[in-house]
């Protein structure tokens, strides 16, 4: 009996070890809240409250947090379909403001109907990415700004990629709905986006951004990289002041002799095969890059694929194509032409868009 004791004792021991070590090998990913909080909170006036940029209406009834985390303290509680002001963002969380509560957060993907509270602020939902730039050596995306930090993703030289901003020579850079880093040494033709669209020159990169996608080598994958690089090809072209683009009628029809290959396809929510799947990374990519021009395109129709939207991209700001009610269509305000410039490369989707031809 004793010794049936001590082996239950021992065996307690060592799960709770095993226990302990699993919580301490846990990845811990950044949403950008760090960076993005300081950045909204330049807003604040004499009385402490920031700009409110955007309002909106929560999914279902959601606790108000009192910090970024799940667990965190409840400061009250929202019915369904409540209001909400909005003064800024992460990956993951909406910071929010109430006259009584003052700053609390909420899950982007618990608030739908955003809106900006005044026509000259920035659209909702995007990162704004600051440069552009091209490996010079295999190198890697951490989980941190640490090179002994977990990796998220390793990617080979000459890969190009945008950036959030740099950071005690680190690359910020968004991923999926989380933020990475990338040394600024593993780096080269390191390329600002213009910070001033009306004096830059043409060739200028006037806004960018990156999306990454699985590079596996199975069958319906390589499809998928394929039909990326399909579309990116299709849309690289310029467009003239007063253009009305319209992705499938650039880039489609989605059919095999157009290059494009069986791949999987998200509708509403669910994955099917389909020809052409992927394709709706590429307009989703290209609606992020639009979204930081909004004083000179207009956006006339997109559509999200589902509540929960591509994983791929932030929450809320995913444009699905394929038929007539799944497109992506802007036009053009600007007095001068704009060029697409894209690329997909070792798991990079890259996309710029250029003043002039």
């Amino acid at each position: 009996m004793k010794r049936f004791l001590f082996f239950l004792l021992l065996l307690l021991a060592l799960s709770s070890c095993c226990a302990a070590a699993a919580d301490d090998d846990e990845i811990i990913y950044d949403t950008g809240y760090n960076i993005c909080y300081g950045d909204f909170m330049e807003s604040v006036d004499a009385s402490g409250k920031p700009l409110l940029l955007y309002t909106g209406r929560t999914v279902v009834s959601l606790n108000m947090r009192s910090m970024p985390d799940k667990s965190s303290k409840s400061l009250g509680v929202l019915k369904e379909r409540a209001r909400v002001y909005i003064f800024g963002y992460d990956q993951e969380w909406l910071f929010c403001w109430d006259d009584e509560k003052g700053v609390y957060y909420l899950g982007r993907h618990n608030v739908d109907e955003i809106e900006s509270l005044e026509p000259h602020f920035p659209a909702y939902g995007v990162i704004e990415n600051r440069f552009v730039a091209v490996t010079a050596r295999d190198t890697n995306l951490y989980v941190s700004p640490d090179e002994n930090s977990d990796v998220i993703n390793p990617y080979p030289a000459d890969t190009r990629i945008s950036f959030w901003l740099i950071h005690d020579g680190w690359a910020v850079v968004p991923y999926n709905r989380l933020v990475g880093y990338v040394y600024v040494g593993d780096l080269k033709e390191l390329t600002p986006v213009s910070p001033d669209v009306d004096y830059a020159k043409d060739g200028d990169i006037i806004a960018a951004f990156t999306t990454f996608y699985s590079t596996k080598d199975t069958e319906l994958n390589l499809g998928r990289m394929e039909n990326i690089r399909v579309a990116c090809n299709y849309i690289n072209i310029g467009y003239a002041p007063g253009f009305e683009f319209a992705f499938n009628t650039v880039a489609g029809p989605y059919r095999y002799n157009r290059g494009y290959k069986d791949a999987p396809v998200l509708i509403n929510g669910e994955t099917v095969g389909g020809a052409g799947g992927g394709t709706c990374q590429v307009s989703t990519t290209l609606y992020n890059v639009l979204l930081q021009l909004n004083d000179g395109i207009t956006i006339l129709h997109r559509r999200p694929h589902g509540p929960g939207g591509a994983k791929y991209a932030p929450h809320g700001v995913d444009a699905a194509v394929g038929n007539e009610n799944l497109d992506l269509q802007f036009r053009v305000d600007y007095p001068f032409p704009v060029r697409i410039d894209a690329t997909a490369q070792n798991g990079a989707l890259c996309i710029c868009i250029r003043k002039g031809m």
